[in-house]
């Protein structure tokens, strides 16, 4: 509980409970740091050209912006057509051949010209061929409308039938590549298949959810993904340095995950400091470890 930003006096115990779902105790008191409101937003959707270098329109966003860019959300043309359908209704704004983005920055000073600052990054896209076209919120309504769209795939998945999703986390470097190598292998082992992926590029969060097929039963089509396509989409993640669950965590139906791609080094130490903390077992049992 201290506040301290430099504190170097042995391990950073704290650390242990982050990711430990709560097996190795409860949090019972935080002390957070608070920084100024972000009041101030530009926002912009943006059209995809084709085969769009995902890595290379991040790292010029982040240059280009000064690293105000707090949103990068990639969302993919089948993903959009889902809340399309569900709405049954022209949504106003289209992906490119390479799908679509959701770009904002933020700021907490009345000093910063945030539109232009968008402006000049959308114009440096389009030069580059990234982007084909975008459009800027003239409103804080055109704004929260881009954002209600992001925010309804979920929803959008399950009314089309529901969706097998794996939560994909690889280095943002590697984003486009893992796009391309764990489509194909869909593609390969599941003819057919729809795709609805989506994600945080900005952290390497993609969202690659397998649309359960007209007529199919929605657990049985599950369980067979989890038992095969899964694995293979797994392996393209970690053969780039990636992970198979970004922020979902491992609880109880990942632990054979855990197994399976994990370090036995790294496995063996988890464990050891599971029994050193929780020798009994007794927190969040069965999770996890």
């Amino acid at each position: 509980m201290r506040t301290l930003r430099k504190n170097n006096i042995g391990y950073d115990l704290k650390q242990l409970f982050i990711g430990a779902e709560g097996t190795l105790g409860l949090v019972t008191g935080v002390v957070l740091k608070l920084w100024p409101a972000q009041t101030r937003r530009a926002t912009a959707w943006l059209q995809l050209a084709a085969n769009a270098p995902i890595p290379e329109i991040a790292a010029l966003v982040r240059r280009e912006t000064a690293d105000l860019a707090s949103t990068f959300e990639l969302i993919s043309a089948s993903s959009l057509a889902l809340v399309a359908d569900m709405r049954g209704a022209d949504l106003g704004l289209a992906a490119g051949p390479g799908g679509a983005v959701l770009l904002e920055l933020s700021a907490s000073s009345e000093r910063i010209p945030l539109d232009d600052v968008l402006l000049g990054t959308l114009e440096a896209l389009i030069e580059a061929g990234h982007v084909e076209d975008a459009v800027l919120a003239q409103s804080e309504r055109q704004r929260r409308e881009m954002w209600t769209i992001r925010e309804t795939i979920p929803e959008a998945e399950k009314h089309a039938g529901g969706s097998v999703k794996l939560d994909i986390a690889v280095p943002t470097s590697a984003v486009s590549s893992f796009l391309e190598r764990a489509g194909a292998v869909v593609a390969a082992e599941a003819p057919g298949t729809r795709l609805s992926f989506y994600g945080h590029v900005g952290d390497g969060n993609i969202h690659f959810n397998l649309m359960v097929p007209a007529g199919r039963d929605r657990l049985a089509f599950t369980r067979e993904v989890e038992a095969g396509i899964a694995h293979a989409v797994y392996a393209v993640a970690v053969d780039l340095g990636g992970s198979f669950s970004a922020e979902y965590g491992i609880g109880r139906f990942k632990r054979d995950l855990l197994v399976r791609y994990g370090e036995p080094n790294r496995l063996a130490l988890l464990s050891a400091i599971k029994r050193a903390i929780d020798p009994h077992g007794v927190m969040n049992a069965g999770a996890m470890i």
